[in-house]
């Protein structure tokens, strides 16, 4: 049982809940990049653009890791979580009624502050549900949901582009039927949430409050602040989502241009791509439970686990000078199972340092992720684009044609961003193991299920 009463099986049930709300969170999200080839034609711009609509993504979504992570400590996270499915659902409902290019913009910024929420309640939700030695698998169990969410939508996109739509509905076919359709699936999961959640508590308990009570939010926080982990943490997070996002938002432009696969080809790759990021997600959790069972403590069970599959991020160096072909996709695969390894232990990390602030903990680590993730996509959309432009300006004066010279500069242009994209986990892990040390238990809460 639970501190708050709890049964195991309703537990897993609830952790399943926030696999769907993480699926459903990256279907939303992942749908522009699916697309975006159509998008750029039809709205008639260039790959410094769609860095700007991922930056500001970013930044919207840091703003509301911030916001939701100071409101969820002090609203209910059975009333706050639906809430910002709805909201978030109906900003991925609407830009698929967009215009122009200003009007997709505003509906990704909307997007981004309110997909934000779903870290933040659904850290609590375990930490409040599930015992420390256990939270990594439950962790691996959320954030699963966004692979699942990403095979799924590369099919849905594919579905999308090739359906055939009543007269009536024509102006809506190819990329915008698929933005409303993934919209509206955001609605059955607030249906289920009420059920699952109706006779299920949520509040954290008066223990796992009592060696916090005695501070106020303000000195609590800056305590923590002031802890070495918490910047640890926030390497590690950046590290991390600076691979991943990055691959998120250009792996299917790199394939189309650099390597020339079509957008059918580049759809399922996707989905194989993303299948294998939530058997890493899952083996993550499943790893770290054996470790624990063999004895080994829970702290250096999340490091030996961080550590194994940083390692497999580093082949994104050789991949970057691959040629196409059945190895080169592998080695993507390889990546991709990797890195979304990598999430369930910086959670469980992140659990460690407070129970009573842990939605602000969660909010204040991604909103400085999300800030460096604006820096980030700005910086690539630019990049990207400025080397294509002096590729394709050098290929003109060697005398190739148009098509010969712009085809080259899109195989070069990507080069460098895919070099870089997997290192930095192995740098969060070497920060992780000169700096995080085990406090005593102070923050952490009793033996929940």
């Amino acid at each position: 049982m639970s501190n708050n009463g709890t049964s195991a099986n309703k537990a897993w049930i609830v952790c399943g809940l926030l696999l769907l709300a993480t699926m459903i969170n990256y279907m939303d999200r992942l749908t522009l990049n699916q697309t975006i080839s159509r998008i750029m034609v039809d709205f008639d711009f260039q790959k410094d653009f769609y860095g700007k609509i991922e930056g500001v993504f970013g930044l919207a979504f840091a703003v509301g890791a911030i916001t939701m992570g100071l409101i969820v400590d002090k609203v209910s996270v059975k009333f706050l979580y639906p809430l910002m499915v709805f909201f978030w659902s109906l900003s991925g409902f609407m830009t698929g009624l967009a215009r122009d290019k200003e009007e997709l913009l505003y509906c990704r910024a909307a997007l981004g502050f309110f997909e934000a929420a779903n870290w933040p309640c659904a850290l609590v939700t375990t930490q409040r549900l599930l015992a420390p030695s256990k939270r990594t698998m439950g962790n691996s169990i959320l954030q699963s949901g966004a692979a699942m969410g990403a095979v799924i939508t590369p099919i849905i996109v594919e579905l999308c582009l090739h359906s055939q739509l009543p007269n009536m509905l024509a102006h809506l076919a190819g990329w915008r039927i698929t933005f409303l359709i993934v919209g509206l699936i955001g609605l059955l999961w607030i249906l289920l949430w009420s059920i699952v959640t109706k006779d299920i508590s949520l509040n954290a308990s008066d223990e796992s409050f009592a060696s916090e009570n005695s501070k106020s939010s303000f000195q609590a926080m800056c305590e923590i602040l002031s802890d070495r982990r918490f910047w640890v943490l926030q390497l590690m997070v950046l590290a991390i989502n600076s691979t991943w996002h990055f691959l998120r938002a250009w792996l299917p432009l790199y394939l189309r241009e650099a390597h020339g696969y079509t957008e059918s080809q580049v759809n399922w790759f996707s989905s194989g791509y993303y299948l294998a990021s939530d058997a890493g997600a899952l083996t993550a959790g499943f790893l770290t439970l054996f470790l624990v069972s063999k004895g080994a403590s829970v702290i250096n069970s999340r490091k030996w686990v961080y550590g194994f599959f940083s390692f497999f991020t580093l082949l994104s160096i050789p991949a970057a000078f691959m040629p196409s072909g059945p190895l080169f996709l592998v080695v993507l695969i390889m990546i991709g199972f990797s890195t979304l390894a990598l999430f369930p232990s910086y959670y469980s990390f992140s659990q460690d340092l407070t129970v009573k602030h842990q939605g602000k903990i969660t909010g204040a680590l991604g909103s400085l992720n999300w800030v460096g993730m604006f820096v980030m996509q700005i910086s690539a959309g630019y990049l990207i684009q400025r080397t294509e432009n002096n590729y394709f300006a050098s290929f003109i004066n060697d005398g190739f044609t148009i098509d010969e010279a712009r085809k080259l500069a899109q195989g070069q242009a990507y080069t460098w961003g895919i070099i870089i994209a997997g290192i930095p986990p192995i740098l969060a892990l070497i920060a992780l193991h000169l700096f995080w040390y085990e406090k005593n238990k102070s923050y952490q809460t009793p033996d929940t299920y």
